[in-house]
């Protein structure tokens, strides 16, 4: 009633009419709202207990069961061949043993050892399953070893 009484005085036009102003209730800016009975740290303290409850109980109860959805993933064909040509960004054309023809990229171990493949290189290149006229090489054979030998060793 108050409120109404002065913004009746401070109004300056008294032919448009009286307003009232009705403030909305809200608690005083320096009450926080109380959120748990518990003092914060204590509160923290049982969210952690719980968490290392939940997960003592799924360690014991093994790995979790396969999703549905989920896709396997499927394995890389490696095959050796013989460096055609050289393209550009570090890409090459290699023909593979069984006379098939790909485009073959280096791979990052290859780059990062700095290891310089040039045409004639014997080369193990492995095949995408979703292309196989795409590949990556994996291994440069030296100029004197067997090809299928070094194969059985690296994985």
């Amino acid at each position: 009633m108050r409120a109404c009484s002065i913004q009746q005085q401070r109004a300056a036009a008294p032919a448009s009419g009286a307003r009232c102003f009705v403030p909305s209730v809200r608690p005083p800016v320096g009450v926080r709202p109380v959120r748990s009975l518990l003092h914060p740290t204590q509160q923290a303290s049982q969210q952690h207990a719980t968490a290392l409850v939940a997960r003592a109980v799924a360690s014991q109860a093994g790995p979790p069961p396969p999703r549905a959805g989920k896709k396997k993933v499927k394995k890389m064909v490696d095959i050796t061949g013989e460096v055609l040509k050289d393209l550009s960004n570090g890409m090459f054309q290699v023909k593979l043993e069984n006379g098939v023809s790909v485009i073959a990229h280096l791979s990052g171990k290859i780059r990062q050892n700095r290891i310089k493949v040039v045409v004639g290189d014997k080369v193990t290149v492995e095949l995408s399953p979703y292309d196989l006229t795409k590949g990556r090489i994996t291994l440069r054979h030296k100029p004197g070893q067997d090809p299928t030998a070094s194969t059985a060793g690296s994985s």
